[in-house]
């Protein structure tokens, strides 16, 4: 190459020009590109995000950057939740249809959407209790569970047993960790259902998986929309509420989910069937195994501090001791475990036929 021409890409490298550069004749020229190096893989890469990891140049390090990153993601108008909110309310068979089909900007993360959907659950329900128009969870028990006549009780321990078991029961129900568990064990069961009921629809398991969680996040998100307006409406007519009535509950995630398995699976009312199908089962599944853990939270609580605190001094007395209370409890734990037997059957039977 004669020594008057030049390579360009030598000369517009951005490795090359990085920074101030001394040239041949000794000058000093500015860099055409800035680069900048990953703070967490350690990639040198020209622009805002990271090309390998997606981090960006410049994390934010400050409360009021975080804050502003959370919020940007939540109004995002191009797969933001606000977007993901929109099409899986408005159009949901051609979003989930197109997920399925390897498009992923147009909705969330499933597991993103389904935690954010908790969370504003969660807050909601806080929310209404802290204002007024919510009953606390305290308050509603006392109201619902009747004095103890007994002559074998003595008074004074059934009102430490009651407000015993109340406080616990609010420790798990009234839980975000409950709540969260909740919903994760309904789209795991869900998940398994679609896969089995619409197998031909999905490559792979994770998709039934994908599809369950946002279904799941958005049923949350129309019920929490439903409790917004439940709530003041009661509040006007009757005062507090304990919440929105849990047969509108499942008639909103039994709707939703039968339009849902309609509009992105075809096949009419055979579709509608085996959505109703599906859900209905994974919340029995649901139901079944949070009954089982706080049954045996319950007898525990009954079993190992009642027995210790109370019996001892021959004031508490039901059928004999407190080990007459916690085991009966155990038969019905196994009679809960027959449907995952029957599922667990039926799974079997389809693998192997």
């Amino acid at each position: 190459m004669p020594p008057s021409e030049k390579n360009p890409e030598e000369e517009s490298s951005p490795e090359s020009t990085e920074g101030n550069s001394s040239s041949p004749k000794g000058g000093s020229s500015r860099a055409l590109v800035e680069t900048r190096t990953c703070r967490n893989c350690s990639r040198r890469f020209v622009g805002n995000y990271c090309p390998s990891c997606g981090q960006e140049a410049v994390p934010p390090d400050s409360v009021l950057g975080v804050l502003s990153v959370f919020f940007r993601e939540l109004v995002d108008i191009e797969g933001g939740l606000w977007a993901s909110m929109w099409a899986l309310t408005v159009r949901p068979g051609v979003a989930l249809s197109r997920y399925l089909g390897g498009a992923r900007q147009d909705l969330m993360h499933p597991g993103r959407y389904l935690l954010a959907s908790i969370v504003v659950a969660f807050g909601t329900d806080r929310v209404f209790t802290w204002i007024g128009m919510r009953t606390p969870y305290d308050e509603r028990v006392s109201g619902s569970v009747s004095e103890t006549e007994s002559s074998e009780v003595d008074p004074g321990a059934a009102d430490e047993v009651q407000s015993l078991l109340t406080w616990a029961a609010e420790r798990v129900l009234e839980s975000q960790v409950f709540l969260s568990v909740g919903y994760l064990l309904l789209t795991g069961f869900l998940s398994l259902t679609i896969w089995r009921l619409f197998r031909s629809y999905f490559q792979r398991g994770a998709q039934a998986v994908a599809f369950s969680a946002l279904v799941v996040g958005h049923t949350v998100f129309l019920s929490t929309v439903a409790e917004l307006f439940y709530f003041p409406i009661d509040y006007l007519r009757a005062g507090p509420s304990s919440g929105l009535p849990a047969r509108a509950l499942v008639v909103i995630t039994a709707v939703y989910v039968t339009l849902v398995t309609t509009r992105t699976f075809g096949g009419g009312w055979k579709s509608s069937a085996k959505g109703l199908l599906a859900i209905g089962w994974a919340g029995l599944e649901q139901v079944l195994v949070q009954g089982i853990v706080i049954g045996g939270y319950f007898a525990w609580i009954i079993y190992a501090r009642l027995g210790d605190e109370l019996s001892a001094g021959g004031a508490f007395k039901i059928s004999g001791d407190t080990t007459a209370m916690a085991v009966p409890i155990l038969p019905a734990v196994a009679i809960l475990l027959i449907p995952f037997a029957l599922h667990a059957g039926l799974e079997f039977y389809y693998r192997h036929r």
